[in-house]
């Protein structure tokens, strides 16, 4: 173990803004949770764990109209 870096990063840490830590914590979790889904999992534990990723993005009724998914609005003609 190298308790020198693991100071080193702790003081590094602590001397950032308090927004800078709460950025830091979200990047530390986000990391460990890919690390933790790297594991080998079911199909149906895979399609849990997207919907749950799914599930924290803002709620939106606005979308596109009809028309412009036709294949003629999407490409040049």
């Amino acid at each position: 173990m190298n308790i020198q870096l693991v100071n080193s990063l702790a003081e590094v840490v602590l001397n950032l803004s308090p927004e800078e830590q709460k950025l830091f914590q979200s990047k530390l979790h986000d990391r460990q949770v890919q690390t933790a889904t790297r594991k080998h999992l079911t199909p149906m534990e895979k399609a849990d764990k997207f919907r749950q990723w799914v599930a924290q993005f803002p709620k939106s009724s606005v979308s596109l109209p009809a028309e412009a998914l036709h294949r003629k609005n999407i490409y040049d003609a």
